[in-house]
């Protein structure tokens, strides 16, 4: 096995991953002109991918810890690269939906291995390292997404279009998938101990609670909520109930639950889960938010508005790989202390977009960009030291189905306001600063919550694994 190696290869499917939440906004006039594409058919190609990307991370979690790592992610990565060759041949826009939906699954597989990887192969400093890597390729991915689309589009390499941005998914995940068993060291995956048992009703019963309390706020999009999303929203929460009585039944009965409920008796874990949510929540919905701005407020190319992000990119990335070194074991400080300057950051960017000043406006998505990065790996950090090395897989998907519900309650609810206040006064820079002054409320609670987060010393999981040796199952291939 080659740690670090490993680590390389699960972050280039964790860059995809998040690349492809962002990448086909730039994307989507090329897409309506060349395939008819209403804008229904629009929200289903944005949306549609994160939907199953989100309700089928805790089932590639729970694989993990059953069939190892590594081997679940090259599934994952082979099932995300064939999905998207098929998207970018897409002869209409029906077929480019269903490949989306294929790319979510995929990446739902993929994404959680990359954190049990940095539980299972790290422990101290490298294991810090290691999800500084982590939250820095995805904040490069999802910050550089509009960046790398724009840039596909103008370029318009070999007549592509629209196309090129699911393209270039391609060689990255051919590449990826040569290296992975040179990465794995040629080893052998050791029987699972038991016969592998699949909660395949608390898959079902997870994925329906996901389902009832996203899908409304994915089809709400910016013309208000669905007549029956209410109903939806109310019913996710018995669902939700039925959920976890059984898989403390599954527990007791010494089976294999989706969630294991000594999880949630983590108050670490559940409040980094709180924390992981309301963090990413404000970032996602800020992306966009800017790009709108740059885009329609300000007149600015994709490529230009790409470009404009970069320096917010670059900043993310430099927080989250210099957190490890400002933490010092004290990641709850860090995470308060960053969270409150992303308060404010956020809080100056509004008034920068109203005073017209582009250069202070982008000194200010800067510091934004710096203060979250520095917010994202403490999180992660603190959120998973605490878990038991046999359930980390599933840990990691809780995480990141956290991750991606965050975001996604991000844009639909940020983005009602952003829309509202542009219907009501035609003002794209007054709806900027309103909807980012709203985003305040994210970081702050994220930040108070941050404050009651234990501190790493006399972690289990730390004490657990001192050797960082994965266990025989982890190494796939």
């Amino acid at each position: 096995m080659r740690p670090w190696a490993a680590l390389v290869v699960l972050l280039c499917g964790t860059f995809l991953a998040n690349l492809d939440v962002f990448i086909v906004v730039v994307a989507m006039p090329a897409l309506e002109a060349d395939l008819g594409a209403d804008g229904g058919q629009q929200q289903l190609v944005l949306a549609g991918y994160q939907l199953v990307y989100a309700l089928g991370l805790a089932v590639g979690g729970r694989l993990g810890d059953a069939l190892g790592s590594l081997r679940v992610f090259g599934a994952g990565l082979a099932v995300f690269t064939a999905a998207s060759a098929a998207c970018g041949a897409a002869p209409s826009t029906a077929f480019l939906v269903v490949a989306r939906l294929f790319q979510g699954a995929g990446t739902a597989f993929m994404v959680p291995q990359v954190y049990r990887a940095a539980q299972t192969l790290f422990t101290g400093r490298a294991q810090r390292r290691a999800y500084a890597a982590i939250g820095a390729v995805m904040g490069l991915g999802a910050i550089g997404g509009q960046l790398l689309g724009g840039w596909l589009l103008s370029a318009d390499t070999l007549g592509l279009g629209w196309r090129a941005v699911f393209l270039v998914n391609v060689p990255v995940g051919v590449l990826a998938l040569t290296v992975l068993p040179w990465a794995a060291g040629g080893h052998r995956t050791a029987v699972p101990r038991g016969p592998v048992r699949a909660d395949l009703p608390g898959a079902g019963l997870a994925a329906a609670a996901l389902g009832l309390f996203v899908v409304p706020l994915v089809a709400s999009g910016t013309g208000g909520m669905v007549w029956w999303g209410p109903a939806c929203l109310v019913a996710s929460v018995p669902v939700a109930a039925c959920f976890l009585r059984h898989e403390r039944a599954l527990d007791a009965r010494g089976g294999s639950p989706l969630v294991p409920p000594a999880l949630l008796k983590l108050d670490g874990f559940r409040r980094g889960i709180a924390v992981i949510v309301l963090v990413n929540c404000g970032l996602s919905a800020y992306v966009l938010m800017l790009g709108l701005l740059l885009q329609t407020g300000l007149h600015w190319s994709p490529l230009d508005t790409g470009a404009g992000m970069v320096p917010a990119a670059v900043a993310f990335a430099a927080g989250s790989l210099l957190a490890p070194r400002l933490a010092r074991g004290a990641e709850p400080r860090l995470l308060a202390l960053a969270a409150f300057a992303a308060t404010a950051g956020y809080a100056a960017c509004a008034v920068s977009a109203l005073g017209a000043d582009t250069g202070r406006l982008l000194g200010t998505v800067c510091a934004v960009g710096a203060a979250l990065g520095l917010c994202v790996t403490p999180a992660l950090s603190v959120t998973l030291r605490t878990v038991p090395g046999g359930i980390a897989g599933a840990a990691s998907g809780v995480v990141s189905t956290a991750q991606q519900l965050g975001a996604a309650l991000g844009v639909c609810v940020f983005g009602f306001v952003f829309f509202a206040q542009v219907r009501i006064t035609a003002d794209v820079v007054g709806a900027f600063a309103v909807t980012t002054a709203a985003l305040t409320t994210t970081s702050a609670a994220a930040g108070v919550l941050a404050c009651g987060l234990p501190r790493a010393a006399g972690s289990p999981a730390r004490t657990e694994d001192r050797a960082g040796a994965p266990e025989p199952r982890d190494l796939p291939m």
